[in-house]
C-alpha cells in the first residue's frame, strides 16, 4: 500500500512538473545547473515513532523516540532538486522476545494475558539511513519562483540504505516519502519543518508478525518509521 501511494503521488507531482522542467532544460547548460548556486545544507531534529509487528500493543507516547536529519541538497530549477540525506535515531516497541537478536530489553511490558498469549517485553534499538531524494516545490511549481516568499511547500520522495548498529545489524533497503514546511528568516537561512515516512521491510529489526485475524498469508510486508524534525536550512 505505502508503494503504491507512493507512486501515485509521485507520478502526479511529476506531470504537473514536466512542463516547468522541459522549458527549463533549453534555458540552462549542465555548467549552470552544477555551479551557479542553489545549493542548500540543513540540520533538524524532533519525535520519531516506530511501527513493527507488535507495537500496536504499546501507548503511542511510549514510543516516541529522538530523531534527527541533516542534508546537503541542490535546487536544478525553481520547483525540482535533489538532496542526499541523513536520518538516524532510536526507536521504542515491543516484542514477544526476552531476549537475543530481536533487541529485546528483557523488562516486561505486559505480563501474560490471560488468553494464553505471549507476554511482551520492551523493545529498543538504534537506527541510521542514508537516501537520495527528489524535491518537487509545490509552491513554486503553482505560483512561480518567488525568493521573497516567507513561506514554500515540498514535497519529496527518495530511496536508500537503513541500518540497525546495535548488537545485531541489520542493512535493508527501504523507500521515504515527506513534506518540507520552509519558513524564511532571511535571504539565506530558513526554519523548516520536515515530516517523513520510511517503509523498511518487516524483518528490520529481526522480527516478523502476522495481523490480527490472519493466518500465515497475512504476515506484515514493512515496517515504518515517522519522523517530524524541526531544524535549520542554510542557502548558498
Amino acid at each position: 500500500m505505502m508503494k503504491r501511494l507512493f507512486y501515485v503521488i509521485t507520478a502526479a507531482v511529476l506531470l504537473l512538473a514536466s512542463a516547468n522542467v522541459a522549458d527549463a532544460q533549453q534555458r540552462v547548460n549542465s555548467k549552470e545547473i552544477f555551479f551557479k548556486g542553489d545549493f542548500f545544507v540543513g540540520v533538524g531534529a524532533g519525535p520519531s515513532v516506530y511501527f513493527g509487528e507488535q507495537d500496536r500493543a504499546m501507548s503511542f507516547h511510549h514510543r516516541i523516540a529522538p530523531a534527527m536529519d541533516i542534508y546537503l541538497g541542490k535546487w536544478i530549477i525553481p520547483c525540482l532538486g535533489i538532496r542526499v540525506a541523513y536520518s538516524g535515531g532510536r526507536a521504542f516497541g515491543l516484542t514477544n522476545a526476552d531476549s537475543g537478536n530481536m533487541y529485546s530489553t528483557g523488562e516486561v511490558y505486559e505480563s501474560t494475558p490471560e488468553d494464553g498469549s505471549k507476554a511482551t517485553y520492551k523493545q529498543r534499538f538504534n537506527y541510521l539511513g542514508v537516501r537520495g531524494d527528489l524535491l518537487f516545490s509545490v509552491t513554486n511549481l503553482c505560483l512561480g519562483n518567488n525568493p521573497d516568499r516567507l513561506y514554500d511547500f515540498t514535497f519529496y520522495g527518495g530511496i536508500g540504505i537503513h541500518k540497525v548498529y546495535d548488537e545485531f545489524e541489520a542493512s535493508r533497503f527501504g523507500m521515504s516519502f515527506g513534506i518540507i514546511n520552509t519558513f524564511r528568516l532571511t535571504k539565506a537561512l530558513d526554519a523548516v519543518l520536515d515530516i517523513h515516512c520510511t517503509g523498511v521491510p518487516e524483518d528490520f529489526e529481526h522480527e516478523v508478525g502476522v495481523r490480527p485475524g490472519k493466518k500465515d498469508n497475512g504476515l506484515y510486508s514493512h515496517d515504518g518509521i515517522m519522523t517530524a524534525a524541526v531544524g535549520i536550512c542554510y542557502n548558498f
